[in-house]
């Protein structure tokens, strides 16, 4: 289960809109092929079958974005993408594990309880580790390990270049309980969303310096705890293959092998249409979905999921710091007309997201977009004269010599993104403004990001799961630190947001805890920095015989029971 300010997922995107090949529309045999089976499903979609049904072995072929270099995806440099997210699941230990529904209970293998109490006012954790649980270096899971996880965490050292402190800036102390595997956590000011941090942990051996934190995962992954362990890693053929750890103290994995290979954008189709691959994202293409249907042997797993589009916008670019012009941009651009340009023609009910936190379908979500949200390019005019940009003879705004322009930054080779900067080009085009699209590579744009080198960029976010809708994001919104500066790229925050954020963050009613997360995200809409655009379907294109795999929803992927059907 990954926390993350964002996890990006818009190289997990970059195959949306690529075509299968011919080849992929046809069986090798004589007779007509099965067609593939679709079935949408607002829980999850995932072929559930008992794992003592299933063929016990094999290799799962699993496409990633990119072979990363920094496996520790507690610090910013990771960003916590979606490739290391994956890669890392079944070789770390993720102490709690959630339902379709996001109801979210301890993972056994790891913890045989987690409770929560006030104790002199203080709240207090108490995890009981597995005794079975142990590191592959053979030492055990202590509390030792969570003590130096949050310390390199908490804020404390500037040196450690955590990718984000939320939760950890609220632990009083980490000590040890009755035993070494107990461990008693307790937190200076009460945070709702406990169970979130310490996912995945990663062992005190290698992490509990400022060198170990920032590079003992990097190019390589020293020491695990999960089911499978690492065999080779190969930045040649950018492919990462573990397998069961015979170590193991859990129920025996049904896959013998896992097999994650980083894949360009363009390739991805035609490796799923040839077989080297056994699934793919689809992401919202509507082409490759409707040409997955015909695919010999393969089935269409669609399910809800907590991932949007949105349009992030830099405010220290030079024409973009004031937050009229933001929010004039926000008014010039139709969603409903962007949203349908992405999601027509797939199994999904289209309409704008209207919350930065909460997904429609979600628990506690509600619009509080206000007039931000609604297309008003009159409205979006006389903003951007307020704010001293006047329309030019040449169709644009200028103002002390300069046009009003900045840079559309969207990753190479993906029709979704160039289908949504032509959109939006016309769109604010239309009040005046030009924008310039740039096209970069998918490593370049993730690097890009990082550093803030863009001035709007659009891609897609997914959410741990709905448990956490605060600290999934919340320090995307929190005032530039240098603890956490890799995490807000907008480089905007405010003192007032973030007195929002923390008020939330404590908050342990559950009814509270939504309206003060919504409270938020009314000052967030306020910012202009991140545009929401729709919530989009989780469409997974796989072997029909895979199984316990698929559109998850909320549900985490239990690395155990995926496999193939006999």
């Amino acid at each position: 289960m990954s926390r993350n300010t964002l996890k990006l997922a818009t190289a997990v995107a970059l195959s949306a809109g690529l075509v299968l090949g011919a080849s992929a529309c046809s069986s090798s045999g004589g007779t007509a092929a099965p067609k593939a089976t679709e079935k949408a499903s607002t829980a999850n979609d995932i072929n559930t079958v008992p794992a003592s049904q299933l063929k016990q072995g094999g290799t799962l072929n699993y496409p990633v974005d990119q072979y990363s270099t920094q496996w520790n995806v507690m610090t910013a440099e990771s960003q916590n993408e979606g490739s290391i997210v994956d890669t890392m699941g079944p070789l770390m230990p993720q102490l709690f594990q959630s339902d379709a529904q996001g109801n979210i209970t301890a993972n056994p293998d790891y913890l045989t309880s987690a409770t929560v109490a006030t104790v002199g006012g203080k709240q207090v954790v108490t995890y009981e580790i597995n005794p079975k649980a142990k590191w592959s270096d053979g030492t055990p899971i202590t509390y030792k390990d969570f003590q130096v996880d949050w310390q390199d965490q908490n804020g404390s050292n500037p040196k450690m270049a955590a990718l984000s402190t939320v939760g950890y800036n609220q632990i009083a102390s980490v000590v040890q309980g009755k035993n070494a595997q107990e461990v008693v956590v307790t937190y200076s000011s009460p945070y709702a969303e406990w169970k979130g941090l310490f996912a995945p942990l990663y062992p005190a051996s290698q992490v509990s310096t400022v060198d170990g934190f920032n590079n003992a995962y990097k190019n390589k992954i020293p020491v695990t705890a999960g089911p499978f362990k690492v065999q080779t890693m190969n930045a040649t053929t950018k492919v990462v293959t573990v397998v069961r750890d015979p170590n193991w103290w859990g129920a025996k994995p049904v896959l013998d092998t896992i097999n994650f290979r980083a894949l360009d954008s363009s390739s991805t189709p035609g490796a799923f249409a040839s077989g080297e691959i056994d699934f793919i994202d689809v992401g919202p293409s509507i082409a490759i979905y409707k040409q997955v249907k015909g695919v010999a042997n393969t089935a269409v797993r669609v399910a809800y999921g907590a991932n949007w589009r949105q349009a992030w916008i830099n405010g220290k670019s030079p024409n973009l710091t004031d937050p009229n012009v933001r929010q004039a941009i926000f008014q010039a651009l139709n969603r409903d007309a962007i949203a349908k340009g992405d999601l027509t023609g797939l199994p999904w009910v289209i309409k704008p997201l209207n919350n930065h936190f909460l997904v429609s379908s979600g628990v506690g979500y509600q619009d509080n977009s206000g007039d931000l949200g609604k297309f008003d390019p009159s409205a979006a005019g006389t903003k951007l004269d307020a704010a001293g940009w006047k329309m030019g003879s040449d169709g644009y705004r200028h103002k002390d010599g300069k046009t009003l322009e900045f840079n559309l930054t969207i990753p190479s080779g993906t029709p979704v993104a160039t289908n949504e900067s032509n959109v939006m080009t016309a769109m604010l085009k239309a009040v005046g403004v030009k924008l310039d699209t740039v096209s970069l590579d998918g490593v370049t744009f993730f690097n890009d990001l990082n550093a803030e080198k863009f001035d709007m960029t659009i891609f897609s976010a997914t959410a741990a799961t709905p448990y956490f809708p605060l600290g999934n994001v919340e320090s995307s919104y929190q005032s530039p630190t240098p603890q956490n500066a890799g995490a807000n790229i907008s480089q905007i925050g405010s003192a007032q947001l973030d007195a929002a954020l923390n008020k939330a963050g404590a908050d342990t009613d559950v009814t509270q805890y939504y309206a003060d997360i919504n409270a938020a995200d009314g000052l967030i809409w306020q910012e202009a920095v991140n545009l929401p655009l729709e919530q989009r379907p989780q469409i997974f294109a796989e072997k029909a015989t895979l199984a316990n795999f698929g559109a998850f929803g909320y549900q985490t992927t239990n690395w155990l029971t995926i496999g193939f059907t006999k």
